[in-house]
Parts: structure tokens; C-alpha cells; sequence
């Protein structure tokens, strides 16, 4: 509970206020549906709905304040009324004054990329913690520490659900937060604010050109954060990228690169695979290092080389973080293999973009050549059609044969989504189409013979379909162990 005024006494642009600002508020919100009695309703103005046109529901649910920035609005003399220039703006401000400004005793890493960014997460979380730094984790899979387990909408929550969730870690005991940083947030303001002490950059391929409508302004979307750090601040590139020169342009902070490349100040020499996992061979400013991890594939490396170059950054002790790069999470519907008695392998994996796609299976061909590799995949309604027939592609051109399916239509008839999928296999016949998805997946597992190879792809850790506008249950991991209990395979 906090007095408005008190709220109010740093946020910008306020052009004028009606009622008594002493009153108590009792939280903060931004969606008419969370508001109870006491609280502050900030409208904001979406890409599809306007906060203002709930402002009515949210004074009906309790709310006694409201932040509005269009002056035509007319606010119940009963309400205190906040008019800004700009709703979206200010809510951080807002939200990080009601929750006591809990970013400013975290050590705070911002992830962003086209593809990375959740694997990259979970690493740094683990060598952050496992070094003495106790972190909390904000993502694609929810937000974690300890015994904080929130679910999310979002990759990266809105501003108030964000500083909610900074001050939950704090009262847990986080001393660091690593969050993954989507496009979306950026260009929607919702880190708006927080002041990064490490920002990584992963890559950027196609995907959401259905939002940003270019791959240029997806770009300048990523580029945000870059301008946004300050010169304390570091910034962490995967110089192997061809975009990374573009971030590297607009930034002011500290420029650390990784990859393979051997300007980089984190490279990777070599890797071989052993009984225990993989040894890389990395070269740093610290001199050559052997560094042990229990994670496969190509692109694995490089998340992993992105969180052991933020945890030196942070200065974290790098003999403790290399033993616990030894035990490195397993990462929900990331390369997820699911463990059972079958004679053969099956994984399941979120790639749900060409890039993402060409490294998932080109990693699973490598670590079991000879092998014979099933692909089951869909795209997205609702999102950028351009990737769907360069993922059919990529799938007929890696696997010995692709289910086509559905992945989320949303509000696209799902054969049409197929048919711009079938699209791209050009003259192959090595695909079918089986649009029930749970049907494509037991159909996929039936035909697997010893030794094969099933590759889940698409969906990943998401516990639902979403299926014009709803959001139904469905899990991958289940129908795979269901079939698995069925015919005599759990493990």
C-alpha cells in the first residue's frame, strides 16, 4: 500500500490531476480484469484494444485512480483522474515507485535474438547462482527462482508485471535477474526504465514480420536495447552473426564478442565429445580454457559461450563457473529428449523459425549419422507467412520424411497454413500431411523403427493449441509419453 502522491512524485509528463492524491493505493494494473478495490488502473492503448475503453469496468471493479492520456476522456468526479502524455509510457514509473524500485539492487542481464534466448537464459541463471550469485529467471517458459514458479503471457511480462516479479526475486533473496528481451518488448516500452548491466545478443533471422513488417525493422527493434545501454554497461555480440555489426553501431557500452570467429575476445577453438559430454577448447582473456558441459549441437555452444562470457562479466569466479557448467539445466522443450525404453530417439524442440529449424536438425543428423530422421512440424497462424515453405524446405531437404501438422492456426483456416508449407517441398514426396496434431505425432512414433530418429518441432514447452482465439490443452511431451505408456516404452 502507498500513498498516490508518493506513486506519482517521479513520473514525467503528468499534465494534470483531479481528487485528493493522499488516498491509499492497494496495487497497480493495467488489465480492467486484475482490478480490485484500491487500486490504480493505468489505461494503455494496444495494438488491438484501448485501456481506455475499460477504464468504466476497472472504476466498477474498486479501482479509485485512474492514468489516462486522451483528453476527451470524461473520468467520475468520485475517481481521482491522471491525465499524461502518454500511458505507456509512464506505467513503469509507476509500477517500479508502488514496488519500492526493486531493479536497483539486482545486478539485471537482458537477452535478446531471434533464436537463444531462453536456453541462453536458463545458462546464465545456473552459473549466476551455482556462483554465488542467487538469480531469478524471467522468459518463454515463466518466470523461476527457488520457489518462485510464475506463469506468463509473454516472453517479457508488461512493465508493472515485471517490476511485480523483480520485487517477488528480491524478497527471495535474488541478487541477479536475467530476463529475455523480445522485440515485441522493445518496441513496446515494457523494459523501459530497467538499467542492463549485460545485454547479449544472439542472432537475428527471419521471424514476427508479421508485427514489425520488415526484417530491417526488426532489427531496429533489437537495436533498441543496444541504444539504450549505458557506457558501464556490457554488451555481449555473437560476432558470427551478420547483424552484428548493427548492434554493435549503436552502442556506447563495453563490446565483448563470442563465437567462432577468431576476432572475438570469447572464441571457440574446438569441441569433442567425450563419455561425460562435450570439452570445449576456448580461448579468452583469461588464456586458453578447457571447459567441460553436459549440452550437444552447434548452436548449444554458442548459448553456452554467451552465458559463460555474461557470468565472467559479472564477475563471477571462473573456476566455479566452469564446474557448474557441468551441469547446465535441461531447457523445457529446448532439444528435450525424452527419456523411455524405445529403441528409438525422440526429441522435442520449440524451432519454430527457418534458422532455429536448420539448426535442430542439422544437430541431431550430426550426433546420430546413419540414422533415419522423422520431422514433425507446423507454423503459426496469425504470424509471418513468408517462413512457412522455407520450413517445409528445410524439413524435406533434412529428414527422411516430415509430417506436416498444426502448430497454433489461431485464427487462420489450418489447411492454409499447410497448403503455403507444402509449398516450399517443391518435388520431394518425402512428407505427408496429418493436420491433427496429436494424430501426426503418434502417427510419426508408430512409424519409428530401431534407431530412428523423431523430431518434434514447433511448440516445445507450450502446454496448449491456440485454435481460433482460444487456447485449448495440448502438450507435445504428453502425447509422446502417452504413446510411450501405451505400447510398453516408459522409461
Amino acid at each position: 500500500m502507498m500513498k498516490l502522491a508518493k506513486i506519482l512524485d517521479q513520473v514525467p509528463d503528468i499534465m494534470e490531476t483531479r481528487g485528493d492524491l493522499s488516498q491509499d493505493i492497494t496495487g497497480v494494473s493495467y488489465d480492467s480484469r486484475q482490478v480490485k478495490p484500491g487500486h490504480l488502473f493505468i489505461a494503455v492503448r494496444g495494438l488491438i484494444t484501448d485501456g481506455h475503453t475499460f477504464i468504466n469496468a476497472a472504476i466498477k471493479a474498486g479501482a479509485t485512480a485512474i492514468v489516462y492520456d486522451r483528453e476527451e476522456i470524461e473520468i467520475p468526479a468520485a475517481v481521482v483522474s491522471v491525465l499524461v502524455k502518454d500511458s505507456r509510457l509512464v506505467l513503469p514509473e509507476i509500477a517500479s515507485s508502488f514496488f519500492g524500485h526493486p531493479e536497483e539492487g539486482l545486478k539485471l542481464v537482458a537477452i535478446t535474438g531471434t533464436n537463444g534466448k531462453t536456453t541462453t537464459n536458463y545458462f546464465v541463471q545456473h552459473l549466476l547462482s551455482e556462483s554465488g550469485e542467487p538469480a531469478g529467471r524471467i522468459g518463454t517458459t515463466g518466470a523461476a527462482m527457488a520457489d518462485v514458479d510464475i506463469d506468463l503471457m509473454h516472453t517479457t511480462p508488461e512493465s508493472a508485471d515485471l517490476y511485480e516479479i523483480l520485487a517477488e526475486f528480491v524478497s527471495h533473496g535474488a541478487k541477479a535477474v536475467t530476463l529475455e528481451v523480445s522485440s515485441h518488448a522493445l518496441a513496446q516500452n515494457r523494459v523501459d526504465g530497467l538499467s542492463f548491466d549485460v545485454a547479449v545478443y544472439t542472432n537475428l533471422s527471419q521471424d514476427h514480420l508479421d508485427y514489425h513488417g520488415s526484417l530491417e525493422e526488426y532489427l531496429a527493434a533489437k537495436q533498441l536495447l543496444f541504444k539504450g545501454l549505458s557506457k558501464e554497461s556490457v554488451a555481449i555480440v555473437n560476432i558470427d552473426d551478420p547483424y552484428a555489426e548493427k548492434i554493435i553501431e549503436v552502442c556506447v557500452a563495453k563490446i565483448i564478442r563470442y563465437g567462432y570467429n577468431s576476432n572475438a575476445e570469447y572464441h571457440i577453438l574446438d569441441h569433442s565429445i567425450n563419455r561425460n559430454g562435450v570439452e570445449l577448447a576456448l580461448d579468452t582473456p583469461y588464456g586458453p580454457r578447457n571447459v567441460q558441459v553436459n549440452t550437444v549441437g552447434k548452436f548449444n555452444y554458442y548459448n553456452f559461450l554467451a552465458a559463460y562470457t555474461a557470468a565472467i562479466e559479472l564477475e563471477c569466479d571462473i573456476e566455479r563457473i566452469e564446474n557448474s557448467a557441468r551441469t547446465l539445466p535441461v531447457v523445457p522443450g529446448r532439444l528435450e529428449k525424452v527419456h523411455n525404453s524405445a529403441p528409438f530417439h525422440v526429441f522435442v524442440d520449440y524451432a519454430h523459425t527457418p534458422d532455429a529449424m536448420e539448426n535442430v536438425l542439422s544437430t541431431l543428423a550430426q550426433t546420430y549419422p546413419q540414422h533415419r530422421l522423422i520431422t514433425v512440424f507446423g507454423c503459426g497462424g496469425g504470424r509471418d507467412q513468408g517462413k512457412r515453405p522455407i520450413m517445409g524446405e528445410i524439413a524435406t531437404r533434412l529428414s527422411a520424411k516430415a509430417i506436416i501438422t498444426d502448430d497454433n492456426p489461431r485464427n487462420e483456416e489450418p489447411l492454409s497454413i499447410i497448403g503455403e508449407i507444402v509449398a516450399g517441398c517443391k518435388e520431394r514426396n518425402n512428407y505427408t500431411v496429418i493436420q491433427d496434431r496429436s494424430s501426426a505425432v503418434s502417427t510419426a512414433l508408430s512409424e519409428a523403427q530401431d534407431g530412428d530418429i523423431v523430431a518434434v518441432l514447433g511448440k516445445g514447452h507450450e502446454p496448449y493449441q491456440e485454435i481460433m482465439g482460444e487456447r485449448r490443452p495440448y502438450s507435445d511431451m504428453i502425447i509422446v509419453n502417452h504413446f510411450m505408456e501405451q505400447h510398453g516404452y516408459s522409461a
